[in-house]
């Protein structure tokens, strides 16, 4: 692992700033069990009655058409936006500019770093994330060095802007993963059921779901929709996890098998694999794209899942 010589200030030590993250050695089952300790202390994640999803039609990516007349969210427990994670998550959506090209953030950075900074603080004392930090610790990865270098790397990977259009500043991990961006005539990332509850009720936004290509009762679906005029063909959500749990269950997954190796897990008793790419820029790694599919179903899930 090589590093610049380039130190950082971060909470009052320095740290080397390097240009890879390190290989992290870890089992498969390891990560499926931690993966299920996440799921166990996610106390803010929705209930079963309180999403009640309208799947509609079937669809394909290469069929145009529409196969949900109606909305996906058919009912929502309104008490959920309430919890601190989410009102703070919800908070930075209008921080983005969703053409890629465009350079970040669409507020001042004065108001962006207040609120990235205030989501970072909770978020990171949330039970998800608090389990993640100790798991890496006992595991001896450098990104749990202490608690200051760990918000460090968190606000390295998600939130720090780098380019994915015209060399400028225009994209970050979170956006694109948690927010959703438009290139090239179509919707690049937005992975999260929170901000595509979001805009389905948002009328200026303009926002069609068009019908699920795979779904996993009120866990996990792949999803066609068009935001304003531009679509997606297949969108990949985790559905009623709180923001923390996806942040956990992405870093987690991103350190430890990036590229063509997915990170394979349970929700529920259902087979995910969870697949990551980095972006490496003036030395600096980023989160390029993070998102789960779904793997075979199996009896354990549906007997879970039978609400």
């Amino acid at each position: 692992m090589r590093c610049s010589a380039a130190l950082l200030v971060a909470t009052g030590f320095a740290l080397a700033w390097c240009q890879k993250i390190p290989k992290f050695d870890v089992t498969n089952g390891e990560l499926l069990a931690m993966a299920k300790k996440l799921r166990q202390v996610d106390s803010n994640r929705a209930r079963p009655d309180q999403i009640k999803l309208n799947y509609q039609k079937h669809t394909v990516t290469r069929d145009d058409s529409d196969a949900a007349a109606d909305k996906l969210f058919y009912r929502l427990d309104t008490s959920l936006l309430r919890k601190p994670s989410y009102e703070l998550y919800l908070n930075l959506m209008d921080n983005f500019n969703r053409q890629t090209g465009v350079i970040e953030p669409r507020v001042s950075q004065t108001e962006e770093k207040s609120e990235v900074g205030k989501f970072l603080d909770h978020v990171l004392a949330t039970n998800p994330m608090k389990e993640l930090y100790n798991w890496l610790k006992v595991k001896g990865h450098p990104i749990s060095t202490n608690p200051g270098v760990f918000r460090f790397w968190i606000g390295q990977l998600w939130f720090s802007h780098y380019s994915r259009a015209l060399g400028r500043p225009d994209t970050s991990g979170f956006e694109h993963v948690f927010i959703g961006e438009a290139k090239n005539g179509e919707i690049s990332g937005m992975h999260n059921w929170l901000r595509f509850y979001a805009l389905e009720n948002n009328r200026t936004e303009n926002f069609d779901y068009k019908g699920f290509t795979v779904k996993r009762f009120n866990i996990m679906a792949a999803l066609k929709f068009t935001w304003d005029g531009l679509l997606k063909r297949a969108g990949s959500i985790l559905i009623g996890t709180s923001p923390e749990f996806d942040m956990a269950l992405y870093t987690m997954c991103f350190l430890s098998r990036r590229g063509r190796e997915t990170c394979d897990v349970e929700l529920d008793g259902c087979p995910l694999q969870i697949t990551s790419f980095e972006i490496t820029q003036q030395n600096k790694v980023y989160i390029g794209s993070i998102y789960p599919t779904a793997g075979r179903i199996t009896d354990q899930c549906r007997a879970q899942n039978r609400y």
